[in-house]
């Protein structure tokens, strides 16, 4: 059964799949869709995978009303990991007012749970109003590449974009929201990502634009994004260690802009690398820096740093770096300020600051 929704003339009719009442389970009334369609889902907590290669909407009754939560025993995706929701083949799909929800029951050795949200293929998301939460594994571990809330795009080969908003994206065990290759895009605005801090014995990152991909991320809140505790792999020497941050993004010859956003907690606030936009963020309390620029140029605009260990690293390890600093707030940070961190005969240096 089904109800159509758009109907003018000389269009094409679209029609709106009602779950449960008319199909039992979402992954049924997405393969009864046409291209087009939305699936209204009841409230009620679905136990399933759910994979999608069309064009639908999916709409809940509330983030805290539908839950789409993974079940015991998860199967393979495209890319041979294990995700709740998959869109690929070049869909665009709309998902709003509704839960992704783990746990995986499987563990770094098998089954481990790779993703809330899976979008591969040149497929893109819409994501709005909604929640992605408790992507992790039974127990929580640190399994190589899994518990990402939102991942989008492949590498080497395969690319995918995303719109996020207004969501909650939390209890993470690898990263909130990852973009992922050359050619993946996101916008991603007034979102809250959450991570879990020392409590659960996994270093994460919450927003990473990474290997090429490139976007827009502003008026988001990201918090406790750190490295597992007495790790030694982690710490504040950029060429030997390695740090966890709020927001991770940019790349050179794109426009990748960070802007009205809140990281704190965290042990870097804004890690960025080659080319970046920041403009207005607020950086409170982040461990080692609440912003770190490596190996490019950046332009920082009425940016605000408060307390943690340092205020901005300006760090030139593989290439020259360049940051160019315009009304930067920076204050009462128990180390510098401004650090210059240099390495292998390439300069760090900044503009506007003393």
């Amino acid at each position: 059964m089904s109800l159509l929704a758009d109907s003018a003339a000389g269009s094409t009719s679209r029609s709106v799949l009602v779950v449960p009442s008319a199909y039992p389970t979402i992954q049924s009334a997405v393969d009864a869709a046409k291209p087009g369609d939305t699936i209204k889902v009841l409230p009620g907590t679905y136990v399933e995978q759910v994979t999608i290669h069309k064009a639908l909407r999916i709409r809940g009754a509330g983030r805290g009303a539908t839950i789409i939560r993974a079940p015991r025993t998860l199967v393979p995706g495209r890319d041979g990991t294990n995700s709740i929701v998959e869109i690929f083949g070049r869909a665009s799909v709309g998902l709003a007012r509704l839960t992704v929800r783990g746990p995986g029951s499987g563990t770094c050795d098998d089954g481990a749970l790779g993703s809330g949200i899976r979008v591969l293929g040149g497929a893109h998301l819409n994501l709005d109003r909604s929640s992605v939460v408790q992507i992790a594994d039974t127990p929580i571990a640190p399994c190589f590449h899994s518990g990402n809330g939102i991942l989008v795009g492949n590498f080497p080969v395969g690319t995918g974009s995303a719109t996020i908003r207004h969501s909650f994206i939390g209890g993470y065990q690898g990263a909130g929201i990852v973009i992922l290759n050359e050619g993946s895009t996101a916008t991603i605005l007034h979102n809250v990502v959450r991570g879990p801090g020392f409590s659960a014995g996994v270093s994460t990152d919450g927003i990473e634009l990474v290997v090429g991909a490139s976007g827009n991320v502003s008026y988001n809140v990201v918090s406790g994004n750190v490295c597992v505790r007495g790790d030694a792999d982690c710490g504040r020497n950029f060429f030997e260690q390695f740090q966890h941050a709020g927001i991770v993004g940019g790349v050179a010859g794109k426009r990748t802009v960070i802007a009205h956003n809140v990281v704190r907690h965290n042990q870097v606030g804004i890690y960025a690398a080659e080319a970046a936009f920041l403009w207005r963020n607020v950086a409170v309390d982040n461990g080692y820096f609440g912003m770190a620029l490596q190996d490019g140029l950046f332009r920082l605009t009425h940016d605000r740093v408060r307390g943690g260990h340092g205020g901005v690293a300006v760090i030139a390890a593989s290439a020259d770096a360049v940051a160019v600093l315009r009304h930067v707030t920076i204050r009462r940070t128990a180390g510098a300020a401004v650090q210059r961190i240099e390495c292998c005969g390439f300069t760090a240096r900044t503009i506007g600051w003393p």
